[in-house]
């Protein structure tokens, strides 16, 4: 984390880091508390339970790999996990997790998380990546193939990318989508299976809100992230000839990660840029690369890559505004105005070249006839 000093005679911030920690765990527990509730609610006291389970198994394991690091450094263990608020990045981890992704695969991302992804780079403060989305990375690598008999239903974006190719160009055909993940409200209210944090796009919308008028999070990021998504989902949308285009839009910002990681990832005041404009940037790289990784990799979602890419580009950005900040503002809207163009300019691309679901129905359909007609011969 790279630290700016102003010459004396300086102001006192009411906002400490236990301040922000504090009211991000609050946060973070309202939406845990309606991951129990949905859970419960649609499901059964077991499906709940899992989620406990989950975060017990997290939070123990975030506390002992810094409990005992703490001791093998010769710290004091209570002052060191106070200080080093690894059960934020316990609960984060949870939440963005699924209720069916077994116990010890969440025991093995976390002590990723906290051990690789923040104690070796020197503890809170000083670590590169986000140590959550390294951890959920791990899953994704590791245990991608490993579930429990909870819910292995497929998510709105494993229908929208696996069966749609994330261009359901007629009304027809996002109506079946819809029929099958349910409607844009419940997509809106979270009454969905999915990552168990990331589904309720209004309760994290209510949350972003209060935590950017609280100033515990920088407004600009998660509002320059939101807005790059759909303006490339409207631009996507709109070469591909997508009818329903203000669906498709409200699709891709309310469905997966989108809305978390805007509120609780991308705001991670260590892994993004100091400098206004340097998160500006971020949040603008971050929202293209989302995108970009959503409609053409080999992943449902892309959100969680976008932002630890990011976190790789954070060192280049700062570098690159690093001076007085005044002459720096030309430069850094300069690159604000490229990558904008570049997004568009992507987005337009892939609604040309990409194949939609009935484009891709339709071959499919003639490589079988041409198969039958070939063995026929």
């Amino acid at each position: 984390m790279k630290f700016i000093y102003h010459a004396s005679p300086n102001l006192r911030q009411k906002l400490s880091t236990k301040r922000i920690m504090l009211e991000l765990m609050i946060a973070l527990c309202a939406v845990y508390v309606f991951t129990l509730f949905y859970y419960y609610t649609r499901y059964d006291l077991e499906r709940m339970l899992q989620a406990v389970l989950l975060l017990a198994v997290s939070l123990g394991t975030a506390l002992l790999t810094e409990g005992v690091w703490a001791l093998c450094t010769k710290q004091p263990v209570l002052r060191y996990l106070s200080s080093s608020f690894g059960w934020i990045t316990a609960m984060i981890l949870t939440l963005m997790c699924t209720i069916n992704t077994p116990p010890f695969a969440i025991g093995v991302a976390t002590f990723c998380a906290i051990f690789f992804g923040k104690l070796l780079f020197g503890g809170f403060g000083q670590n590169i990546f986000n140590p959550a989305a390294m951890g959920r990375a791990v899953i994704f690598a590791c245990f991608a193939g490993a579930t429990t008999d909870a819910i292995t239903g497929a998510t709105p974006t494993t229908v929208m990318a696996n069966t749609y190719n994330w261009l359901p160009t007629t009304s027809a055909s996002f109506d079946a989508l819809l029929e099958r993940v349910g409607s844009i409200w419940d997509l809106f209210i979270g009454w969905y299976p999915g990552a168990m944090g990331e589904t309720c796009t209004a309760l994290l919308l209510i949350i972003g809100v209060i935590l950017a008028i609280r100033k515990v999070i920088d407004w600009r990021v998660p509002l320059i992230y939101l807005m790059t998504v759909a303006l490339m989902a409207l631009v996507l949308g709109l070469c591909a000839g997508v009818e329903e285009l203000w669906l498709y839009v409200a699709f891709h910002l309310c469905s997966g990660g989108v809305m978390f990681g805007a509120v609780f990832m991308l705001t991670d005041p260590v892994t993004s840029p100091t400098a206004t404009q340097g998160r500006v940037i971020f949040a603008l790289g971050a929202g293209i690369l989302s995108m970009l990784i959503r409609v053409k990799a080999n992943l449902p979602e892309g959100v969680l890559y976008s932002i630890l890419l990011m976190n790789m580009l954070t060192p280049l950005i700062e570098r690159a505004l690093d001076g007085q900040q005044v002459r720096m503002r030309k430069k850094a809207y300069t690159i604000t105005a490229v990558l904008a163009v570049l997004g568009i300019a992507l987005a337009a691309l892939l609604g040309n070249v990409m194949e939609s679901a009935e484009e891709k129905a339709e071959s499919l359909a003639l490589a079988a006839e041409t198969t039958t007609v070939q063995e026929v011969l």
